[in-house]
C-alpha cells in the first residue's frame, strides 16, 4: 500500500568525504529493520558504495538509493558523494530530495567538503539536519563543532540534541525539547534513562536557547511565551519543523554511526523535523511557457523527474520523483523535452544496486524504471494530456580536461559510444573534438573525476584509454617582410614537371587572418596555374612553416614566375608555391603565437597573495583583486593556456578545495623567444622522427 505523501521523507545525504556519510545510512537502514546486517565501507560490503571503483578507492562515486520504514514513514535516503570531482552526483541527488543532511565529524571545524556541500543546499533551496558524526572518536569535540557550524553556516543553525559523554565515554544523548535523556545500549539502541545532573546547568541553557528560537519564528507562540506560558513540547517541535522546512532554522544532533549509536536520533529528527513532500511546491512551465505550480497529490495527472542515471545489468535504469500522480507499472508517460511516449521494463524502488519490484510508486517517492530509450538525467516523465517542464538539473561548471587516446588504433569508435555512454550517467563528465586541433578532449571536475570515468569505460565498455595535456592551437606568423623564388623541376623520362613562381609576404595587424593577391602583370605564369600557387600556399599555411602550426596575419603577393610549354603542371606550381612559401616565412622572422586566457578566480581573501604568486609563475599578468564579501576575493588574471593544464590541481592544493576558477579565451599573444625555441625544436625532431 502506497504511503501517503504526509509520512514519506526524501533526503540527501552530503557531506565531506570521510565525515561517514555512507555509514550513517548503513548505521540507519539496519537500525530500521531494513537491512539483516549493518554494510562496511572498508570491507567492502556496504549496500551503498557497491561500484567496484567505490570499494577500491573506499570513497563513495556515484550517488546511492535505498529506503527504510520508520515510525510509519517511509525514508528514502540518497547517499551522495564527498569527495569534490564526484559534486556532480550531489546536485543530482539534491534533484531528487526534498531536504538535506548534511553529516560532519566532530573535530571542531567545518570541512571544506562540507562547506561545499551547503552551497548546493543553499542554491537548491533546500531545508537541512546538521549530524554531528564520529562523537566516539578520541578528541571528539562536539560543542566546539556546532560553534563552528554556526560560525560558518549562520545563527539559524542550532541544536535539538546534545551528547552524554564524548569519545569512549559516549553513552547517550539529551533531547533538547523534552529535556530527557536517552542511553545507548550495546548495540546503539537509546533507551530513557536518568537525566545526568552534572550537566543539567548546560543543557537547561541550550533548551532554554532552542525553546527562544521556536518561538522567535511564530507570532503566536512568541506572544503566548512572552506572557510567561510555557510552551508544549508538540507545540515547540511543530514551531520547529515549521521553521526548518522553511530553511529558517537548520538542526543539529550527534551521531557515532559506525556503532549505530545516535541512529535512532537521526530517524527521529528526520521524521520530526525535515518536511514532506506535501510541503514543496514546484514551479513549472506548461507548454504554452505559462506558470505551471505542481503540489504533491497521489491522484493528480502523473509528473515526475529522473534525477540519476545508470547503466547496470538491468541495462539503463531511471531513477525518478514522482512529484504528482502515481506511476504504475502500465503507465506509458511523455518525455516531456521530446514530446515522445516512452514504455519501461520493470518498475520497482531502489535498495542500493538491487531493484524492488513494486506495482506503483505515488507522489512524493522516489522510483526506479529500467529500459527508458530516450529519456535522460533532469528529463521530466508526465501524463500526455498534462505535460510540464522543469528547470534543468545544471551540474557544477567543468573545471578540468585532458586529451583522450585510445590504447588500440581499432578503438577509436569505441571510445566516442562509451564517453556519450558515461555523460548519460553522469552529468558533470562531458566530451567534445577540439575544432581547431581536432583531438578528443573529456572534461570533469578533476583529475580524480577523469581517471575514475577511464576506469568504468574499460570495466563497462571494454575500452582501454589514455589520457593526457590537450595539444595548445599555438599559431605561426611573421614580424618582417621577405621575398622568394622556387623553381620546381622534375624529369624522369618522358614528360616532366616544372613549375616556378616567386611570391613576397608581409605582415597583416593581428587577427588580420590571410590576404592573397595576384600581381603579374603579362603572362609569366599562365592564368590557369595561378591558383595552383595559391593552393599550395594555402597547404603551407595550414600546415606551418617551423612548428607545425597554421600560419595566420599574412599578406601574399604573387609577383612574377615562369612556365614551361610542355612540362608546366598545376601539381609542379603547387609545390612550387607550397616551398616559396615556406622559404619566405622562414626568412621573415617569424614567431609563435599562443592563446591566452581570460582567467577569473575566487578564494578566500587569505589565500589571494599565494593565488597571485601562483599565476605570475605561470607567465600570466595579474589584473586585479576585488573582494567578494563572506571572506572571498576574485583575482582577474590574463594567463598564456599551455600554463593552465595543471591550475586546477594547484588550485585546489592551494586553498584546500575552497578555489574555484573559470577561463574564456581572450587572445593571441607573441610566445617568448626562450618558450618558443623550445617548441620548434620539439617539432623538428617530432618532424625528423615521423620520416625515418
Amino acid at each position: 500500500m502506497p504511503q501517503s505523501p504526509d509520512r514519506i521523507r526524501c533526503v540527501a545525504v552530503v557531506g565531506h568525504s570521510h565525515d561517514g556519510k555512507t555509514t550513517l545510512c548503513e548505521a540507519l537502514l539496519h537500525t530500521a529493520g531494513a537491512t539483516q546486517r549493518m554494510g562496511s565501507t572498508d570491507q567492502g560490503t556496504s549496500l551503498l558504495d557497491h561500484e567496484p571503483e567505490e570499494q577500491r578507492r573506499s570513497i563513495s562515486i556515484l550517488a546511492s538509493v535505498a529506503h527504510l520504514d520508520w515510525d510509519g514513514t517511509r525514508i528514502n535516503l540518497i547517499d551522495a558523494p564527498g569527495f569534490q570531482d564526484f559534486a556532480g552526483e550531489v546536485v543530482q541527488s539534491l534533484a531528487g530530495a526534498d531536504a538535506a543532511v548534511l553529516v560532519l565529524s566532530a573535530t571542531g571545524t567545518v570541512p571544506v567538503g562540507a562547506e561545499l556541500a551547503w552551497d548546493l543546499i543553499r542554491a537548491a533551496g533546500l531545508p537541512a539536519l546538521v549530524v554531528v558524526n564520529k562523537m566516539d572518536k578520541e578528541n571528539a569535540a562536539y560543542e566546539a563543532t556546532v560553534d563552528a557550524v554556526r560560525a560558518t553556516f549562520g545563527r539559524s543553525c542550532i541544536a535539538v540534541a546534545v551528547p552524554i559523554g564524548a569519545a569512549d565515554d559516549f553513552r547517550g544523548y539529551i533531547d533538547l525539547v523534552n529535556d530527557s535523556a536517552y542511553a545507548f545500549d550495546d548495540k546503539g539502541r537509546a533507551r530513557e534513562t536518568a537525566f545526568p545532573e552534572e550537566i543539567r546547568a548546560e543543557v537547561e541553557r541550550a533548551h532554554s536557547a532552542l525553546v527562544d528560537a521556536a518561538a522567535e519564528t511564530d507570532d503566536a507562540l512568541l506572544e503566548k511565551y512572552l506572557e510567561g506560558t510555557e510552551l508544549t513540547d508538540d507545540e515547540v517541535r511543530g514551531a520547529l519543523h515549521n521553521a526548518i522546512a522553511q530553511g529558517t532554522l537548520i538542526p543539529i544532533v550527534c551521531s557515532a554511526a559506525v556503532a549505530q549509536q545516535g541512529a535512532s536520533l537521526v530517524l527521529d529528527s528526520i521524521v520530526r523535523y525535515l518536511p514532506s513532500p506535501r510541503e514543496r511546491v514546484y514551479q513549472g512551465a506548461d507548454s504554452k511557457g505559462g506558470d505551471v505550480e505542481i503540489r504533491c497529490d497521489p491522484a493528480g495527472k502523473l509528473c515526475a523527474r529522473v534525477f540519476k542515471t545508470s547503466v547496470d545489468t538491468f541495462g539503463k535504469v531511471s531513477y525518478f520523483k514522482v512529484l504528482r500522480g502515481t506511476m504504475t507499472g502500465d503507465s506509458h508517460p511523455v518525455t516531456v523535452r521530446l514530446g515522445q511516449e516512452e514504455r519501461f521494463a520493470q518498475l520497482g524502488q531502489p535498495m542500493g544496486k538491487s531493484i524492488v519490484t513494486v506495482p506503483e510508486v505515488s507522489a512524493g517517492d522516489i522510483g526506479v524504471v529500467t529500459k527508458l530509450t530516450q529519456t535522460a538525467t533532469g528529463d521530466v516523465l508526465c501524463a500526455k494530456d498534462a505535460q510540464v517542464q522543469l528547470g534543468a538539473i545544471s551540474p557544477p561548471a567543468a573545471a578540468y580536461a585532458a586529451a583522450i587516446v585510445a590504447k588500440s588504433k581499432g578503438d577509436e569508435d569505441k571510445i566516442m559510444s562509451a564517453l556519450t555512454r558515461l555523460h548519460d550517467e553522469d552529468i558533470a563528465f562531458s566530451s567534445d573534438r577540439d575544432p581547431v586541433t581536432n583531438e578528443v578532449l573529456v572534461h570533469g571536475l578533476g583529475d580524480v573525476h577523469l581517471d575514475v570515468a577511464l576506469e568504468r569505460m574499460k570495466r563497462k565498455y571494454g575500452v582501454e584509454a589514455e589520457l593526457h595535456a590537450p595539444r595548445i592551437p599555438y599559431r605561426e606568423t611573421i614580424t618582417g617582410t621577405a621575398r622568394v623564388a622556387h623553381k620546381y623541376k622534375k624529369q624522369s623520362g618522358g614528360a616532366g614537371l616544372y613549375g616556378d613562381a616567386t611570391i613576397e609576404i608581409e605582415p597583416l595587424p593581428r587577427g588580420g587572418g590571410y590576404e592573397w593577391e595576384d600581381k603579374i602583370f603579362g603572362g609569366s605564369i599562365p592564368q590557369q596555374f595561378r591558383p595552383s600557387v595559391e593552393k599550395g600556399v594555402k597547404q603551407t599555411i595550414e600546415q606551418g612553416a617551423v612548428s607545425g602550426n597554421p600560419i595566420v596575419d599574412v599578406k601574399v603577393r604573387l609577383i612574377d614566375g615562369s612556365t614551361h610549354p610542355v612540362d608546366g603542371k598545376d601539381i609542379a606550381f603547387q609545390i612550387a608555391g607550397s616551398m616559396a612559401m615556406r622559404e619566405a616565412v622562414q626568412k621573415a622572422n617569424p614567431v609563435l603565437l599562443e592563446p591566452v586566457m581570460d582567467v577569473h578566480v575566487v578564494v578566500p581573501e587569505r589565500n589571494t597573495g599565494d593565488v597571485m604568486g601562483l599565476l605570475n609563475a605561470k607567465r600570466g599578468r595579474v589584473g586585479g583583486m576585488n573582494p567578494m564579501g563572506d571572506g572571498k576575493a576574485e583575482v582577474n588574471a590574463h594567463v598564456p593556456q599551455a600554463e593552465m593544464y595543471t591550475f586546477p590541481i594547484e588550485l585546489r592544493a592551494m586553498t584546500q578545495g575552497r578555489g574555484r576558477y573559470s577561463m574564456s579565451f581572450s587572445h593571441y599573444e607573441e610566445v617568448p623567444a626562450h618558450v618558443a625555441q623550445k617548441l620548434i625544436e620539439a617539432h623538428s625532431k617530432e618532424h625528423a622522427a615521423a620520416a625515418v
